[in-house]
Protein backbone atom coordinates (compact mmCIF):
# COMPACT_ATOMS: atom_id res chain seq x y z
CA UNK A 1 0.00 0.00 0.00
CA UNK A 2 1.45 3.39 -0.84
CA UNK A 3 1.08 6.10 1.57
CA UNK A 4 -0.90 9.15 0.52
CA UNK A 5 1.89 12.56 0.99
CA UNK A 6 1.18 14.56 3.77
CA UNK A 7 1.91 18.03 4.53
CA UNK A 8 4.49 18.10 7.62
CA UNK A 9 3.71 20.45 10.40
CA UNK A 10 7.32 21.90 11.48
CA UNK A 11 7.96 23.33 14.55
CA UNK A 12 11.25 25.23 15.98
CA UNK A 13 12.51 24.76 19.01
CA UNK A 14 15.76 25.98 21.38
CA UNK A 15 14.91 24.72 24.61
CA UNK A 16 16.67 21.62 23.95
CA UNK A 17 16.42 19.32 26.78
CA UNK A 18 13.08 18.40 25.46
CA UNK A 19 14.37 16.15 22.86
CA UNK A 20 15.61 12.36 24.35
CA UNK A 21 17.66 10.34 22.05
CA UNK A 22 16.65 6.68 21.72
CA UNK A 23 18.78 3.77 23.79
CA UNK A 24 18.46 1.66 20.23
CA UNK A 25 19.41 4.50 17.78
CA UNK A 26 23.32 4.80 16.72
CA UNK A 27 25.86 6.36 18.93
CA UNK A 28 26.08 10.12 18.07
CA UNK A 29 29.48 10.58 16.14
CA UNK A 30 31.24 14.32 16.99
CA UNK A 31 32.74 14.49 13.39
CA UNK A 32 29.17 13.65 11.83
CA UNK A 33 28.17 16.33 14.19
CA UNK A 34 31.01 18.55 13.29
CA UNK A 35 30.43 18.48 9.28
CA UNK A 36 26.54 18.52 9.75
CA UNK A 37 27.90 22.08 11.21
CA UNK A 38 29.83 23.02 8.12
CA UNK A 39 26.78 21.70 6.09
CA UNK A 40 24.59 24.23 7.94
CA UNK A 41 27.31 27.31 7.83
CA UNK A 42 27.35 26.40 3.87
CA UNK A 43 23.76 25.62 3.14
CA UNK A 44 21.67 26.60 6.33
CA UNK A 45 19.39 23.92 7.93
CA UNK A 46 17.50 22.00 4.49
CA UNK A 47 15.53 19.26 6.29
CA UNK A 48 14.05 18.72 9.59
CA UNK A 49 14.61 16.17 12.48
CA UNK A 50 11.80 13.80 12.87
CA UNK A 51 10.71 13.06 16.46
CA UNK A 52 7.76 11.00 17.96
CA UNK A 53 5.97 11.39 21.34
CA UNK A 54 5.31 8.16 23.18
CA UNK A 55 5.75 6.84 26.86
CA UNK A 56 6.61 3.12 25.16
CA UNK A 57 10.15 3.90 26.37
CA UNK A 58 9.97 4.81 29.33
CA UNK A 59 6.51 4.46 30.84
CA UNK A 60 6.06 8.23 30.75
CA UNK A 61 5.61 10.50 27.48
CA UNK A 62 8.41 11.82 25.74
CA UNK A 63 9.90 13.36 22.58
CA UNK A 64 12.25 11.20 20.89
CA UNK A 65 14.33 12.18 17.91
CA UNK A 66 14.08 8.97 15.14
CA UNK A 67 16.13 10.69 12.51
CA UNK A 68 18.42 13.55 12.48
CA UNK A 69 20.25 13.32 16.29
CA UNK A 70 23.55 14.49 14.92
CA UNK A 71 21.41 17.29 13.33
CA UNK A 72 20.07 18.36 16.39
CA UNK A 73 23.13 18.19 18.27
CA UNK A 74 24.88 20.50 15.67
CA UNK A 75 22.14 22.99 16.08
CA UNK A 76 22.43 22.73 20.16
CA UNK A 77 26.50 23.41 19.42
CA UNK A 78 25.53 26.47 17.57
CA UNK A 79 22.58 27.51 19.54
CA UNK A 80 20.13 27.55 16.69
CA UNK A 81 16.44 26.65 17.01
CA UNK A 82 15.66 22.83 16.22
CA UNK A 83 13.62 22.43 13.02
CA UNK A 84 11.32 19.44 13.89
CA UNK A 85 8.32 17.19 12.89
CA UNK A 86 6.53 14.58 15.10
CA UNK A 87 5.37 11.06 13.54
CA UNK A 88 2.84 8.83 15.00
CA UNK A 89 4.38 5.76 16.29
CA UNK A 90 2.36 2.71 17.40
CA UNK A 91 4.53 0.57 19.66
CA UNK A 92 8.81 -0.82 20.14
CA UNK A 93 8.75 -2.48 16.98
CA UNK A 94 6.91 0.09 14.92
CA UNK A 95 9.38 2.86 16.48
CA UNK A 96 12.80 0.40 15.24
CA UNK A 97 11.09 -0.05 12.23
CA UNK A 98 10.49 3.77 11.39
CA UNK A 99 13.81 4.56 12.79
CA UNK A 100 15.84 2.28 10.31
CA UNK A 101 13.85 3.46 7.70
CA UNK A 102 14.49 6.88 8.11
CA UNK A 103 18.09 6.56 9.24
CA UNK A 104 18.52 4.36 5.90
CA UNK A 105 18.45 8.05 4.20
CA UNK A 106 21.57 8.79 5.08
CA UNK A 107 23.62 5.68 6.20
CA UNK A 108 22.23 2.26 5.85
CA UNK A 109 21.76 -0.25 8.99
CA UNK A 110 23.78 -3.11 8.42
CA UNK A 111 22.40 -6.13 10.90
CA UNK A 112 23.92 -5.57 13.95
CA UNK A 113 21.94 -2.32 13.95
CA UNK A 114 18.57 -4.02 13.95
CA UNK A 115 19.82 -6.56 16.33
CA UNK A 116 21.13 -3.73 18.86
CA UNK A 117 17.92 -1.49 18.56
CA UNK A 118 15.67 -4.84 18.81
CA UNK A 119 17.55 -6.26 21.55
CA UNK A 120 15.66 -4.31 24.53
CA UNK A 121 12.74 -5.34 23.63
CA UNK A 122 13.10 -9.38 22.72
CA UNK A 123 15.23 -11.85 24.31
CA UNK A 124 16.06 -14.06 21.32
CA UNK A 125 17.31 -10.73 20.06
CA UNK A 126 19.65 -9.98 22.89
CA UNK A 127 20.87 -13.48 22.55
CA UNK A 128 21.53 -13.15 19.00
CA UNK A 129 23.54 -9.78 19.91
CA UNK A 130 25.80 -12.00 22.85
CA UNK A 131 26.52 -14.70 20.43
CA UNK A 132 27.53 -12.24 17.92
CA UNK A 133 29.76 -10.94 20.67
CA UNK A 134 31.35 -14.65 21.53
CA UNK A 135 31.93 -16.31 17.99
CA UNK A 136 33.43 -14.59 15.24
CA UNK A 137 30.72 -15.47 12.93
CA UNK A 138 28.21 -12.75 10.73
CA UNK A 139 25.10 -12.27 12.39
CA UNK A 140 23.37 -13.65 9.36
CA UNK A 141 25.02 -17.19 9.97
CA UNK A 142 24.25 -17.67 13.80
CA UNK A 143 20.50 -16.42 11.70
CA UNK A 144 20.57 -19.87 9.91
CA UNK A 145 21.31 -21.87 12.88
CA UNK A 146 18.65 -20.22 15.50
CA UNK A 147 15.97 -20.56 12.39
CA UNK A 148 17.64 -23.83 11.52
CA UNK A 149 17.99 -22.73 7.68
CA UNK A 150 21.27 -23.91 5.36
CA UNK A 151 20.25 -20.90 3.23
CA UNK A 152 20.62 -17.29 4.26
CA UNK A 153 17.36 -16.14 2.52
CA UNK A 154 15.04 -14.69 4.30
CA UNK A 155 17.18 -14.50 6.98
CA UNK A 156 18.08 -11.10 7.20
CA UNK A 157 14.79 -9.78 6.42
CA UNK A 158 13.76 -12.09 9.26
CA UNK A 159 15.81 -10.07 11.80
CA UNK A 160 15.61 -6.86 10.17
CA UNK A 161 11.60 -7.49 10.73
CA UNK A 162 11.68 -8.22 14.85
CA UNK A 163 10.28 -11.15 14.13
CA UNK A 164 13.51 -13.21 14.75
CA UNK A 165 12.61 -16.74 17.34
CA UNK A 166 15.04 -18.85 17.97
CA UNK A 167 13.48 -22.27 17.18
CA UNK A 168 16.80 -24.54 17.25
CA UNK A 169 17.69 -25.33 20.63
CA UNK A 170 21.57 -26.41 20.35
CA UNK A 171 22.01 -22.84 18.47
CA UNK A 172 24.40 -22.01 21.19
CA UNK A 173 26.66 -25.10 21.28
CA UNK A 174 26.44 -25.41 17.35
CA UNK A 175 28.05 -21.98 16.98
CA UNK A 176 30.72 -22.72 19.38
CA UNK A 177 31.39 -25.84 17.08
CA UNK A 178 31.26 -24.11 14.11
CA UNK A 179 33.19 -21.17 15.02
CA UNK A 180 36.15 -23.56 15.89
CA UNK A 181 35.84 -25.12 11.96
CA UNK A 182 35.14 -20.58 11.41
CA UNK A 183 38.96 -19.82 12.77
CA UNK A 184 40.50 -22.89 10.76
CA UNK A 185 39.03 -21.65 7.69
CA UNK A 186 40.61 -18.33 7.63
CA UNK A 187 40.23 -15.69 5.18
CA UNK A 188 38.19 -17.13 2.79
CA UNK A 189 35.25 -15.79 -0.25
CA UNK A 190 32.48 -15.28 1.94
CA UNK A 191 30.23 -17.48 -0.44
CA UNK A 192 32.70 -20.51 0.50
CA UNK A 193 32.30 -20.02 4.24
CA UNK A 194 28.40 -20.23 4.01
CA UNK A 195 29.25 -23.57 1.48
CA UNK A 196 30.79 -24.73 4.91
CA UNK A 197 27.73 -23.68 6.97
CA UNK A 198 25.14 -25.20 5.13
CA UNK A 199 27.43 -29.01 5.44
CA UNK A 200 28.04 -27.93 8.89
CA UNK A 201 23.55 -27.93 9.44
CA UNK A 202 22.96 -30.89 7.32
CA UNK A 203 25.69 -33.09 9.25
CA UNK A 204 26.28 -31.60 12.64
CA UNK A 205 23.97 -34.55 14.43
CA UNK A 206 26.41 -37.58 12.90
CA UNK A 207 29.88 -35.55 12.50
CA UNK A 208 33.17 -36.51 14.38
CA UNK A 209 34.40 -32.50 15.49
CA UNK A 210 38.13 -33.33 15.70
CA UNK A 211 37.86 -35.52 12.86
CA UNK A 212 36.33 -32.20 10.83
CA UNK A 213 39.00 -29.62 11.99
CA UNK A 214 41.87 -32.18 10.98
CA UNK A 215 39.67 -32.28 7.39
CA UNK A 216 39.72 -28.62 6.90
CA UNK A 217 43.34 -27.71 7.47
CA UNK A 218 43.96 -30.44 5.06
CA UNK A 219 41.82 -29.46 2.10
CA UNK A 220 41.27 -25.75 3.14
CA UNK A 221 44.00 -24.90 0.06
CA UNK A 222 42.24 -27.37 -2.31
CA UNK A 223 38.60 -25.70 -1.47
CA UNK A 224 39.93 -21.67 -1.89
CA UNK A 225 41.06 -22.43 -5.22
CA UNK A 226 37.34 -24.07 -6.45
CA UNK A 227 35.18 -21.29 -8.34
CA UNK A 228 31.67 -23.32 -8.93
CA UNK A 229 29.10 -22.96 -5.81
CA UNK A 230 27.79 -27.22 -6.58
CA UNK A 231 31.20 -27.91 -6.90
CA UNK A 232 32.55 -26.69 -4.14
CA UNK A 233 29.68 -27.87 -1.92
CA UNK A 234 29.85 -31.08 -2.75
CA UNK A 235 33.75 -31.08 -2.03
CA UNK A 236 33.21 -29.55 1.33
CA UNK A 237 30.68 -32.79 2.19
CA UNK A 238 32.83 -35.31 1.50
CA UNK A 239 36.17 -34.39 2.05
CA UNK A 240 35.29 -32.23 5.73
CA UNK A 241 31.62 -34.14 6.80
CA UNK A 242 32.37 -37.06 4.95
CA UNK A 243 28.81 -37.48 3.72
Amino acid sequence: MIMKKTNLKIQHATSYSMFSILPMNRDINSAHVQKMIESIKMMGIIRPVIICETDTIEGVKKKYILDGQHLATACEREGLAIPYTTIKVNDEKDIVCKMAMLNNSSKSWDLMNYVNAYKMYYPDYMKLFKWKNMYDMEPSMIGCIALERNATAGVSTTIRSGKFTIINPKTEEMCKAFNDIFLRIGKTDRWIRFKFLAAFMENYNSYNHEKTLKNVDKHIKTIKLLTDADETLNYIKKNIFNI
